[in-house]
């Protein structure tokens, strides 16, 4: 059962997805085009400056309708009238949240990759000789080999994590039986608060147990952020272990679609 829901899960979902891609990249040849033009002139330079601002702002839209469109899915798809469907189907809900939760990250890296990927074709392999490029992106792993595949998987853990948030968040806000929207938004402001402030408790804990001037000599090389980053990556990942369990476990006890 869990195949048949991711697998409608994405086609349901590649259509609106496509359509960010579509504009992406139609903003990015665009943006290319204009960048790259041989034109010495106040204004063109001005329109050039113009155009890349909204490049900018087309780029963190699509990142953020990205994101937005994941949580609003869930929402109307597992605590809005259509939830009453959602949960007539032969399907654990473990399995509901699962396939919900794994396709809008798989989406969510899809899109930081593009948007990556399109920075890079405006501002870098236009501008600079292919080989020359190279030697850089090589030159970079060489002094952080050690912290590069840190650093990929705690993007990769972070995604996920914050996610589990927005859905712990819906979750909670259903408790209220009034402004359910409202209360999620309160939630999410009030976990997010909660966890920082934890997070910033033990980090000065630490600190003070070890001492200020040992943690910044740590954090000043590439091990010790390498350190950190693990740190960070267990830190996550048992709380979105501790999240998905409780999200389930509201939505199957109780959950009021009333």
């Amino acid at each position: 059962m869990l195949g048949k829901l991711l697998k409608h899960e994405w086609n349901a979902t590649a259509r609106k997805y496509g359509l960010f891609y579509l504009v992406l990249g139609i903003i990015t040849i665009l943006a290319i085009i204009v960048h790259a033009l041989p034109v010495d002139h106040v204004l063109f330079t001005i329109g050039e400056v113009s155009f890349l601002v909204l490049y900018i702002l087309v780029l963190c839209g699509v990142f953020f309708c990205s994101t937005g469109m994941a949580v609003v899915r869930f929402y109307k798809n597992m605590v809005s009238d259509e939830g009453y469907l959602t949960f007539t189907l032969p399907a654990k809900v473990e399995q509901l949240v699962f396939s919900k939760f794994l396709v809008a990250v798989c989406w969510q890296i899809t899109t930081m990759l593009l948007v990556v990927l399109s920075l890079l074709s405006v501002f870098v392999i236009g501008h600079i000789e292919w080989s020359v490029f190279c030697e850089g992106v090589a030159f970079v792993t060489d002094e952080m080999g050690v912290i590069l595949p840190v650093f990929g998987i705690m993007m990769l853990v972070s995604f996920m994590y914050q996610m589990l948030l927005y859905y712990l968040s819906i979750a909670v806000g259903q408790l209220f039986g009034n402004h359910k929207i409202l209360a999620s938004v309160i939630a999410y402001c009030a976990l997010s608060f909660g966890i920082e402030l934890i997070m910033m408790v033990v980090i000065i804990a630490v600190c003070g147990v070890i001492g200020f001037v040992e943690v910044s000599e740590q954090m000043s090389s590439f091990s010790g952020m390498a350190t950190f980053y693990g740190i960070s990556i267990g830190w996550m990942a048992v709380l979105g272990a501790i999240e998905y369990f409780v999200i389930c476990h509201l939505l199957k006890k109780k959950l009021n679609l009333n």
